[in-house]
């Protein structure tokens, strides 16, 4: 992997989403696309002057609107926000993952993951919060990406599609920090998760869709479907790797909704 060019490729993405997350600024978002914009949201149509018409919308509707990002992953073409977004100011917000593709330095691709922030009836299970709160400072073992891209995505089919917890058991540290408030920390609670699959739902599968590594992080765009009739989910799992093990995980989770009319793209939520 380039370094260079993922950090160039880091730095156009988080400028533009600076430009249109928080600034709301059409006009200069112009400037960090290309010739084509490819939308896999189906409710928002192709192309850069829809997307920049967007942006004029959320400006005048939602003006105090911020898109903060709270992780960054970056490969050489693209990628990963885990964002939380709020439109009006005392509002829970918006759990969401924007994913872009960059070609020759513009971004031309876009997909995402979008869960609004469930006001709880109950406490959380954990106290960890949704978000990873310290900043770039959680990204490390740049040397190490593609050793911990396969190590997580190897993780990853052991649980999404073998729903094999004793395999899955090798791959966990000591300690798992669980960010999801329904899930309880520590790998055995994980693994009584992945028994938990098994059994009520044998024909379950998260299939990696988008994977985007960088160091110790590794975030992938899944499609889950836990009945073969079930239009599934729409998910964005993050994992965190420390020592070669799985310590630590995020994720967006929206359901796959069966349209009334036809999506506005042809694209594809992947």
């Amino acid at each position: 992997m380039n370094l260079i060019k993922v950090e160039e490729t880091k730095k156009i993405v988080t400028d533009f989403y600076r430009t249109y997350g928080i600034e709301k600024d059409a006009e200069r978002c112009r400037n960090f696309f290309g010739d084509k914009y490819i939308q896999h949201n189906p409710h928002v149509q192709d192309g850069v002057d829809h997307f920049l018409r967007f942006v004029r919308f959320r400006k005048e509707h939602y003006p105090e609107g911020r898109n903060n990002v709270m992780l960054a992953i970056a490969d050489e073409d693209k990628v990963l926000l885990h964002v939380h977004s709020v439109l009006t100011p005392g509002e829970p917000g918006r759990n969401l993952v924007d994913t872009f593709r960059v070609e020759d330095g513009k971004i031309v691709e876009h997909w995402d993951v979008i869960q609004n922030v469930e006001v709880l009836k109950f406490p959380p299970i954990n106290d960890n919060g949704l978000f990873n709160l310290k900043g770039d400072e959680i990204l490390a073992d740049l040397d190490k990406t593609e050793e911990n891209r396969a190590l997580v995505t190897e993780f990853y089919e052991a649980f999404g599609i073998e729903k094999d917890a004793d395999k899955c058991e090798k791959y966990l540290g000591a300690k798992y920090i669980e960010h999801c408030p329904y899930l309880q920390d520590g790998p055995e609670k994980f693994l009584r998760f992945v028994r938990f699959r098994r059994r009520n739902y044998p024909e379950a599968k998260n299939k990696i869709m988008i994977t985007v590594a960088q160091g110790n992080l590794v975030g992938f765009h899944v499609h889950s479907v836990l009945t073969p009739d079930d239009p599934g989910r729409n998910i964005v799992d993050i994992f965190r790797v420390e020592d070669g093990k799985v310590v630590e995980h995020w994720n967006t989770i929206q359901n796959i909704e069966v349209l009334k009319f036809p999506p506005i793209n042809d694209n594809g939520l992947y």
